[in-house]
């Protein structure tokens, strides 16, 4: 197996386990509370002891575990792949109609279904069955309240999966300083039970205005199907609706789920972001520049925070690092590492300055020169006696390599000529709207992956302000002005998105987070030169620096960089 999908899935395999453990002890404060007898407290506990015990809580539980290892399966899908790149509106669409969302949202709507019975029938409520005994008739009927139930649960799955992976990004939030996991739980407990409640209300809101428009046709269809007679009043009007109370349970159940699949990403994001330690040499295992390597997957997140967790209390490791090959004597691990983290940081910083150069105007040229429509004189031919030279193998052979050359010209031309009808066709107000490039969105999608540049730029600034004392071969210092340049181009790149007056309003971001994780790469990366420059400053001048990084540095050197 891939050691990438060897790390996540072991981590994955232990959340779920976390998960179904919180899940039962969800449904027993279910089953406890809902036989509440406050009268008769000995009844009360041995009825929740025995039900908790029970076949039936048994079944349900690994009805949950399977619930679970679907949520899981949903969650791996979308942690372990990159971030798609949808910068036109057009490609944001179709991105909604792709293969792996329509498998997600179908997932998403039975484990809502699935949810909902279980916990409808935990409560022991008689809304588990689509038929009943008429009491007028002579046959069965139809309850509509556990229709009107099943499809809410569909409907709350599908609105979850909506508002969580289609209109708001999914990522990993990474704390900056890991706690215990039951500490994490203990702390995250209220807000989950709170934002359950909450966030319940507006999606029975709209699931009611929903019914009451086209509850009949699936009403329709089911007592069709099964052959089932109507004696009770139809739930799509008003009046019977608030008058029978099923709008109170489907909001109960709501709020279970909803505290149910919080508290599954909750306990999912506690244990895949937990910090994992990597060696700087093996030939078994994965090493830190490897792991670092993989920045676009889930092993590039781990390695670029155990660079900085390393770089700050690990000791053992750093010695590691400042040591040379044997035999040799190259600072083979540095160099791997360096290069690694350069990569990073230079890659981020070439899509900023990309970002940022689509603020300079675009001129199309209307009548581009072309090199190849030049007149050439015609050559003058030679008759009598003189040989012709018109047939030497040397000329034919620069004539061919003329032809070519001329066909690539035309190739070329013909080939900017279409870039040029592209561009215009592009300009059009309504193909531009929806074929044209949104650079808030793509500099969002950009924002969304700092957190191991973030990493790298901390980790290489304390390593190298370490390598000061523990460095006895001063493999670090060598490359101290490759690490500072890096650091301020970065630094000049994000200054442009921030100063007022710079961007343009394309690139002004209304989103929280994107504007949260700018701010914070920010600090970062002025965390990072300080840490350098401070520690530097009685060297500062004798480490070779363009002249443009030394102008540079002079703010974070006096200090008066904010």
């Amino acid at each position: 197996m891939d050691v990438t999908c060897d790390i996540f899935s072991k981590r994955l395999i232990i959340s779920v386990l976390w998960n179904i453990g919180l899940q039962a002890v969800i449904a027993v404060m279910l089953v406890g509370f809902i036989q509440i007898d406050i009268l008769h407290p000995v009844s009360w506990i041995s009825s929740s002891i025995n039900d908790v015990f029970g076949w039936k809580m048994s079944i349900n539980i690994v009805l949950l575990g399977l619930v679970s290892f679907f949520q899981a399966y949903i969650y791996g899908c979308y942690y372990v792949k990159p971030l798609p790149k949808y910068f036109t509106r057009f490609s944001m669409f179709l991105s909604l109609f792709c293969t792996q969302n329509i498998i997600f949202s179908i997932l998403y709507a039975l484990s809502g279904y699935f949810t909902m019975s279980l916990y409808s029938s935990l409560a022991k409520s008689n809304f588990n069955t689509l038929k009943k005994i008429c009491e007028n008739y002579d046959g069965q009927c139809l309850l509509e309240q556990s229709l009107f139930l099943q499809m809410g649960g569909m409907w709350m799955g599908l609105y979850y999966f909506l508002n969580a992976h289609i209109f708001s990004p999914t990522t990993l939030t990474f704390p900056h300083i890991y706690q215990d996991k039951f500490q994490q739980i203990k702390l995250a407990i209220h807000s989950i039970l709170s934002c359950g409640f909450k966030n319940s209300i507006i999606p029975v809101v709209y699931y009611c205005i929903f019914y009451y428009f086209w509850g009949h046709k699936p009403r329709n269809v089911v007592s069709d199907v099964y052959g089932l007679y109507l004696e009770d009043k139809p739930l799509d009007n008003i009046l019977n609706l608030f008058g029978s109370g099923i709008w109170i349970g489907l909001w109960f159940y709501t709020s279970l789920f909803l505290i149910s699949v919080y508290a599954m990403r909750t306990v999912f994001n506690i244990v895949l972001t937990e910090p994992m330690k990597f060696p700087i040499e093996s030939s078994k295992k994965l090493t830190l520049h490897k792991a670092i390597a993989q920045k676009s997957q889930f092993n590039g997140y781990l390695g670029t925070q155990d660079l900085k967790i390393m770089s700050l209390t690990d000791t053992v490791r750093r010695k590691e690092i400042f040591t040379l090959s044997q035999p040799g004597g190259h600072p083979r691990n540095w160099n791997n590492l360096l290069q690694e983290c350069l990569k990073i940081v230079n890659d981020f910083s070439k899509e900023l300055d990309s970002i940022n150069g689509d603020m300079k105007p675009v001129e199309i040229e209307m009548l581009p020169k072309r090199p190849g429509s030049s007149i050439t004189p015609k050559s003058t031919l030679y008759t009598g006696n003189l040989r012709n030279m018109a047939y030497s193998p040397q000329l034919h052979e620069l004539k061919e390599h003329n032809k070519n050359k001329s066909e690539d010209t035309l190739l070329s031309a013909i080939k900017e000529e279409f870039n040029i009808l592209v561009q215009r066709i592009r300009q059009k107000p309504g193909i531009s709207y929806l074929f044209g490039e949104l650079t808030d969105t793509r500099l969002k999608f950009l924002l969304m992956q700092a957190q191991p540049v973030m990493w790298t730029c901390e980790g290489l600034a304390f390593i190298a302000a370490a390598s000061l004392k523990e460095d006895k071969y001063g493999v670090v210092q060598t490359d101290l002005p490759i690490v500072i340049s890096t650091l301020i181009n970065l630094k000049q790149n994000l200054d442009k998105l921030t100063k007022p007056g710079l961007v343009p309003r394309k690139h002004i971001l209304n989103d929280s987070f994107a504007l949260k994780m700018k701010s914070a790469l920010l600090s970062s990366v002025k965390l990072s030169i300080y840490k350098i420059v401070i520690t530097f400053s009685k060297y500062i001048h004798e480490i070779p620096l363009d002249p443009d990084v030394q102008i540079a540095i002079q703010p974070f050197l006096i200090c008066k960089e904010a």
